[in-house]
């Protein structure tokens, strides 16, 4: 299996913006996002993108992957959870490196949680990187996860349960048990 690290990633989006003829959005999230954003070192095996791949950047994608000798998938991906509002705090990656291609990535939070709702060891440790290199609030995560992680379809005993996991990881029993205390309070 193929993967790819952050420099590699970074130039194909390079060869996408020289294919590219008008400007066009990509919201990247995922392993993608965390390597180019947050200089997480785990490779990835492709982009996963929350915005819809159709029109000039799909002909500018199509492009690239045929020019470049990275041959990096790029999917719209079809099933992601994220936080009710995190489209309003998308940060765009470095303008100036791009002429036409607008990459944006989820706040790290926003990612962290997003990664939360799988809850594979892979995602605990891309989020413990975040962490490690960009730091988290635990209050923010709390806060945006009560607030706004209620939508996501599935098992809530489970989600919670990767929250409290993902929480004692990165901050420690005591903060788990605070957000434990959080969840039960969120329930009466």
């Amino acid at each position: 299996m193929i993967t790819y690290s952050k420099d590699e990633l970074l130039r194909f989006l390079d060869d996408v913006d020289a294919e590219l003829e008008a400007p066009a959005d990509l919201v990247v999230i995922g392993g993608a996002a965390a390597a180019i954003a947050y200089d997480v070192a785990r490779a990835t095996r492709d982009i996963d993108s929350w915005s819809a791949l159709d029109g000039a950047l799909s002909k500018a994608l199509e492009r690239a992957r045929a020019q470049s000798p990275l041959d990096i998938p790029v999917e719209h991906a079809a099933v992601a959870d994220a936080p009710w509002e995190f489209e309003s705090r998308l940060l765009q990656l470095d303008p100036e490196r791009w002429s036409k291609l607008r990459v944006h990535v989820p706040e790290r939070h926003d990612l962290v949680l997003m990664k939360c709702v799988r809850g594979y060891e892979h995602d605990l440790e891309t989020a413990a990187s975040i962490h490690q290199r960009h730091g988290l609030d635990l209050d923010t995560l709390i806060q945006r996860y009560l607030e706004e992680m209620s939508h996501i379809v599935g098992d809530r005993s489970r989600l919670d349960l990767n929250f409290r996991v993902l929480v004692e990881r990165l901050f420690g029993a005591a903060a788990e048990a605070r957000a434990a205390r959080a969840l039960k309070s969120r329930r009466t």
